[in-house]
């Protein structure tokens, strides 16, 4: 039986909040015009986003050429955050009424619920083929004119281009009435630059991918079923030791290369900013991730790929901005703990046992249950990969 977590139950009510506004709700003229007025607004700005899309690729295709290879294959990702005006300036305030409170609580509530499917809507430039790719390019000339679950009356003459055709269509919480309320400054364009990271168009940015280990999700079940049957009959022999310990090898490797090329990223952004405002408020973040393309016994690519979209490698990561130009890696500062415990130590000599292990060893293939250690001894050194998101947020 599902059981309704807290926020669940949070999110319902914002669910039947919606149903019951619209249920009431009649359109009329100037509300339709309203809506219009906004589409053609989104529009101007979509053409803004597609700019500053180009604009980053061509930037950091220079700095991929002065030196910094390791941004081959880099991504540029485009999409509308949204924040609603009022609420933004209601944050400011050192006391809030509690009228006030209620309408900041009203418009993160509405937006909270409803943003993995607002965010799935994303332009992505791919820097292999200098050009939008194929689910991007329908975006930009996609249009629709019908909604029905907006209950807009059919004589209406509507064309709605993409981003809002699809706020429109998927959002959960936002209800009619909340839509008359919206204006162009609630959105604003968001550019980042990927790399490495596996891109779905159909889903979004693989950071949607993260928190989706919940009891309800069939697939994730089947392959912590799976994680479970494997180890109970892995070999702890002296091959498949050595082989854990190679792999342990392998992730502090990479863990020196995301700490080079995190350094090389912020001395660019501390030169970019003294000249354009636009990179003075930064982040960049980097993980390690395990990509695999070795033979295992699931029967299906998609099946295979779940694997890494449903492990646990966002618990470990390094990141810089504009306030911390050191990279700390707090996980590992204790030099006491050894990420080996639980599982590993026991099936160590005692010389082996002070072998430093990675955290990445623990959180992935000990806390988590969908790599298993059969799929750890099968593990190829050119699959892991050092994943960065770089982020910048105007002046």
């Amino acid at each position: 039986m599902y059981n309704l977590t807290y926020v669940d139950k949070r999110e319902l009510k914002y669910i039947k909040r919606k149903e019951r506004l619209d249920n009431t709700f009649e359109w009329r003229n100037e509300d339709v015009q309203k809506l219009q007025e906004l589409n053609s607004d989104i529009v101007k700005l979509q053409d803004i986003l597609i700019e500053e899309i180009k604009s980053a690729y061509e930037l950091f295709s220079k700095i991929e050429k002065n030196g910094m290879a390791f941004l081959h294959g880099f991504k540029v990702i485009g999409h509308f955050a949204f924040e609603k005006e009022i609420a933004a300036k209601l944050y400011e305030l050192d006391n809030p009424t509690k009228k006030q409170k209620a309408i900041i609580d009203k418009w993160d509530n509405l937006y909270c619920f409803s943003s993995k499917e607002i965010e799935a809507w994303q332009l992505i430039f791919d820097s292999f083929t200098g050009d939008f790719m194929p689910l991007s390019k329908t975006r930009l000339n996609q249009k629709g004119n019908r909604f029905w679950n907006l209950n807009i009356p059919d004589d209406k003459d509507l064309d709605f281009c993409s981003f809002l055709s699809h706020f429109l269509k998927y959002n959960k919480t936002f209800s009619n009435k909340d839509l008359m309320e919206l204006t162009i400054k609630d959105f604003t364009p968001v550019v980042k630059i990927i790399l490495n990271y596996d891109v779905n168009e159909l889903s979004g940015f693989s950071s949607c991918y993260r928190y989706h280990n919940t009891d309800s999700d069939f697939i994730y079940n089947m392959l912590e079923d799976r994680c479970r049957t494997l180890n109970n009959s892995f070999k702890w022999n002296k091959k498949n030791i050595e082989k854990i310990l190679k792999v342990n090898n392998w992730l502090w490797k990479c863990t020196d290369e995301l700490k080079k090329e995190l350094t090389e990223l912020n001395n660019v952004f501390k030169s970019l900013s003294a000249t354009d405002p636009k990179f003075q408020y930064y982040s960049i973040e980097g993980q390690i991730e395990y990509h695999g393309s070795e033979a295992n016994d699931i029967a299906t690519l998609e099946l295979q790929r779940e694997l890494s979209r449903r492990a646990a490698f966002h618990f470990w990561t390094l990141s810089l901005d504009e306030n911390n130009s050191e990279i700390r890696d707090y996980i590992h500062e204790d030099e006491k703990l050894n990420w080996n415990f639980e599982v590993f130590k026991s099936h160590l000599t005692e010389e082996l046992q002070n072998i430093k292990f990675h955290y990445f060893m623990h959180t992935v293939f000990v806390d988590d249950n969908i790599f298993s250690l059969e799929d750890l001894v099968r593990m190829r050194e050119e699959d892991f990969k050092v994943c960065l998101e770089i982020n910048w947020f105007g002046d």
